[in-house]
């Protein structure tokens, strides 16, 4: 109950609306005044009940606890807003580089440990998964009737990125190769990284097509490549791994929207690792003069092309044509980042 009344002989007390608090408490931490906070719900609530839910929250211990780690995030958004201001006054701010055959030693000085993605030629040259992968190739090699662990059904979801758990489904590796042989673009059916455990016996006949990167990665049981699998048309909503990730194109093009990491809040994460945006709104937000939305960066790799995705990088990704692709995250330095991450939740 909280007491509204002015008047303390007949003071008038109503109901508890948690929410409504939670909300008043919210918008106090981001710094609004409790009068602007009122005007924001007059139409749901009183200004007088707002006024008192604001009063209470402010002398509330808990809120005030609350109050200083919201300040310290606000400091490390301005850090990185400074970082993301400095950025954008580069001519390159825009632009990822492509290197031939950059060196190992090269890539660790001027990307790995720059937090710079890059597209690289020529590193997997000899893979014969270059020349050979096909819907029909793998099909013989896999197994028609062989099951394999797909997203299928993405077209039924808004979301089917963060319901990707809901969408994991066992089909025939027919299946997935008739949707690879089709002849129109398609978003219902998917094998990505997030399916790799349940495929790794599925496609071993396959493995010895592409193998590790001399200098760059190192073979390890269990993580030394992900699959990603697909018709012309499936995306990959922006999203950050907790990795860095070397993405290699076998066959066919794909068409990846990157934002840096230090963009974290113009990119309103949900569920930790996702992003708000969608890919035309964030186009469309680019078009309109001012300092609103992130940063924006865009790529194509087609066969044979590396991209390096450095850890917390925001991307996005398109599938222009029938699409075979590889990613690693053994690199040969070190790239745990994912348990400091997990261990602060």
């Amino acid at each position: 109950m909280l007491n509204m009344g002015r008047d303390k002989a007949k003071p008038r007390v109503v109901e508890f609306d948690p929410v409504l608090a939670a909300l008043v408490a919210e918008r106090l931490a981001q710094g609004l005044h409790p009068s602007l906070i009122a005007m924001q719900f007059a139409q749901r609530a009183d200004p007088e009940l707002v006024a008192a839910y604001a009063r209470d929250i402010e002398s509330h211990p808990y809120f005030q606890g609350a109050l200083a780690v919201s300040d310290a995030l606000r400091k490390r958004d301005w850090i990185l807003d400074c970082q993301a201001r400095s950025w954008r006054q580069s001519p390159d701010a825009t632009r990822i580089d492509r290197r031939e055959a950059l060196a190992p030693a090269s890539f660790l000085r001027d990307y790995y440990a720059n937090q710079r993605p890059v597209v690289i030629g020529g590193l997997v040259d000899d893979w014969p998964a270059l020349s050979r992968w096909t819907a029909d190739y793998l099909e013989a090699k896999v197994g028609r009737e062989t099951p394999v662990e797909v997203q299928k059904g993405r077209t039924s979801r808004r979301d089917f990125e963060l319901d990707k758990l809901a969408l994991r489904k066992t089909v025939p590796f027919g299946e997935v190769a008739d949707a690879l042989r089709s002849p129109g673009p398609s978003n219902d059916l998917y094998v990505t990284a997030n399916n790799g455990a349940g495929n790794r016996a599925a496609f071993g006949p396959i493995w010895g097509d592409f193998g590790p990167i001399d200098g760059y990665t190192l073979p390890r049981d269990g993580n030394d490549g992900f699959l990603w699998i697909g018709p012309a048309g499936t995306v990959t909503p922006f999203h950050h791994d907790l990795t860095n990730n070397l993405l290699i194109q076998v066959k066919g093009r794909k068409r990846v929207h990157m934002v840096p990491n230090w963009e974290e809040a113009r990119m309103k994460p949900v569920r930790r690792l996702f992003s708000e945006w969608t890919l035309e709104a964030l186009l469309k937000a680019g078009e309109t003069p001012g300092d609103g939305p992130p940063t924006l960066i865009e790529t194509e790799i087609g066969p044979g092309d590396a991209l390096f995705i450095p850890v917390g990088w925001w991307h996005h990704v398109v599938s222009l044509d029938e699409s075979y692709s590889v990613l690693f995250t053994n690199f040969a330095w070190p790239n745990d980042f994912a348990t400091p991450f997990m261990q602060a939740r």
